[in-house]
């Protein structure tokens, strides 16, 4: 057996360990149904998009309205890809429950790794949360009831998200911007990636995996969360979130850690299209539905 590179794993089992595309065979099959789904949501859908939230050509945001929004309650989700890959128009397929509860929903973009580092990624997700805020009534949406999900790479941001002192941030914020954070399938100890080859395109350097992994940072306030993950999900990955829930019990009146039954690092979400699934049904009871 070669040395162990962390904790008992070595460099194969470690790539294995952080690789959804390593331990999930159909990779380019679950994700060719994706971009199928979304495309179908996204015709059938009340959908305003592409609209800038930043002066990057990446930041941008879509809209997904429900039958005359009122003051609805608002859902921000941040897509995944290891902070290098896919893309909000990858995941259209995913606002449909909430849209039907009466959520509007919105879905961000960023700019990706290399091109920018996660520092910069985090940036942009704290921006779009502010545009949110500042815009949300223009498009039907209550600005006092917004509450913010994401998977893999948008998992560790919808934690960053959890972390911010939004007054801090921007003057005119309020402290509790976010009312629930739901990250799914994240990474929140950012420590392993300097170790693997997804290191090639983030750029993590010892300093910076330290300043953006959120389990090393608070809750910039009480808020119920939930973290989740696949139940068919690596042990790391399962672990990772543990990790985030022990940290963070002490600090938070409700956070709750969540296996999705069966469910792969891909799967987790795609099931949740369905409005019974224990974790929509999570997300949706966190807005009062």
């Amino acid at each position: 057996m070669s040395k162990p590179v962390y904790r008992d794993y070595d460099q194969e089992a470690l790539e294995f360990q952080y690789g959804p595309r390593l331990a999930v065979p159909n990779t380019d099959e679950v994700l060719a149904r994706w971009v199928a789904n979304s495309d179908a949501y996204y015709a059938e859908s009340d959908c305003e998009r592409d609209i800038a939230y930043g002066p990057r050509a990446e930041e941008t945001l879509d809209i997904f309205k429900p039958a005359n929004p009122d003051r609805a309650p608002v859902l921000i989700f941040i897509h995944g890809g290891y902070w290098r890959a896919l893309d909000k128009k990858d995941h259209a397929f995913l606002p449909k429950p909430f849209v039907d509860a009466g959520v509007l929903v919105v879905s961000i973009n960023y700019t990706l790794c290399p091109e920018v580092a996660i520092d910069e990624i985090t940036r942009q997700a704290r921006a779009a949360c502010a545009w949110v805020f500042n815009n949300a009534a223009k498009y039907g949406g209550d600005p006092n009831r917004i509450h913010v999900f994401g998977h893999s790479a948008g998992g560790h941001l919808t934690a960053a998200m959890a972390t911010t002192d939004w007054p801090e941030y921007e003057s005119g914020l309020p402290k509790d911007l976010l009312k629930s954070a739901t990250p799914i399938s994240g990474l929140f100890d950012l420590q392993p990636i300097l170790l693997i080859s997804v290191n090639d395109d983030v750029h993590l350097d010892p300093d910076s995996a330290v300043r953006n992994s959120p389990a090393n940072s608070e809750p910039g306030h009480d808020m119920p969360m939930t973290v989740a993950v696949g139940g068919a999900e690596t042990e790391e990955f399962r672990r990772q979130s543990q990790y985030l829930c022990d940290k963070w019990r002490d600090e938070l009146g409700s956070i709750d850690y969540l296996e999705s039954d069966g469910a792969n690092h891909f799967t987790v979400i795609e099931n949740m299209v369905d409005p019974n699934d224990p974790l929509t049904r999570k997300i949706l009871g966190h807005m009062g539905l």
